[in-house]
C-alpha cells in the first residue's frame, strides 16, 4: 500500500524566520520548500500550488498566530488541514512538558529507528540536533524553545519544527487512547494542564 503524503507548515512573515513545508511520506522526507518575506496571502498561494501537484492527505499547520490564518484559508479552499497550537498541554506522551515537546520526542524517536531518508541537507540535520532539552520542576522535558535558541546565536529550527508537525496526527494516537482526529477539524486535546 502506498502511504499518505503529509505536509507540515511552519509559518512566518517577512523578518528572518522562514516559512517551510516538510512534505513526508511514511518512513521518507521527500521534500523541503522554503522561503521568506513573503505576505499570509502569498505563503497559501505557495501551499496551494505544491498541494495541487503533489495531493497531501493532510496537511499540518502550526496554527499559532500567523499560521491560523494559513491553516483558516486553506481550510476554506478545500485542503484537508489540521491546526497544530504546539503550545497546547502534551497528547498522550506524558513524559513531554507541552504538544511541541511532544513533537519533537516522536521525531525523535522516528530518527532513532534509523529506517529513514533525510534529504541531504546539512541545515535540517543541524537544526535537529541544535536544540537542548531540560526537565520541569514535575519531570517533564522541555525542548528549548525558539527564543532561547536565538540567545545561543542560533537561528530558529523552522525546517526541523516543519519535520516534527508532520507527526501531528501520530502523537495524538499515541498508545491508541486519543480521541479520533476528524479531517478537516482542528486538533483538540481536551487534557487539562497539570
Amino acid at each position: 500500500t502506498t502511504q499518505d503524503l503529509i505536509y507540515g507548515c511552519d509559518i512566518a512573515r517577512f523578518g528572518s524566520d522562514r516559512t517551510v513545508i516538510c512534505k513526508r511520506r511514511g518512513n521518507v522526507v521527500v521534500e523541503l520548500r522554503h522561503w521568506s518575506g513573503e505576505d499570509l496571502m502569498g505563503t497559501v498561494g505557495r501551499i496551494v500550488h505544491e498541494a495541487q501537484i503533489d495531493k497531501p492527505a493532510v496537511i499540518a499547520v502550526d496554527s499559532i498566530g500567523l499560521g491560523g490564518g494559513v491553516a483558516d484559508r486553506l481550510r476554506e479552499l478545500g485542503y484537508n488541514v489540521v491546526d497544530v497550537n504546539v503550545s497546547e498541554s502534551n497528547s498522550m506522551n506524558q513524559q513531554a512538558s507541552r504538544l511541541r515537546d511532544e513533537l519533537w520526542l516522536a521525531a525523535k524517536d522516528w530518527l532513532e529507528t534509523r529506517a529513514v531518508r533525510l534529504p541531504k541537507d546539512d541545515e535540517l540535520r543541524a537544526e535537529l540536533i541544535g536544540p537542548t532539552y531540560s526537565f520541569t520542576s514535575n519531570g517533564k522535558i522541555k525542548v528549548e524553545s525558539k527564543s532561547e535558541l536565538k540567545k545561543r546565536g542560533m537561528r530558529s529550527p523552522d525546517l526541523a519544527d516543519a519535520l516534527c508537525l508532520t507527526f501531528s496526527g501520530q502523537a495524538a494516537m499515541v498508545g491508541g487512547r486519543a480521541l479520533k482526529w476528524v479531517p478537516g477539524k482542528p486538533l483538540q486535546r481536551r487534557v487539562s494542564i497539570c
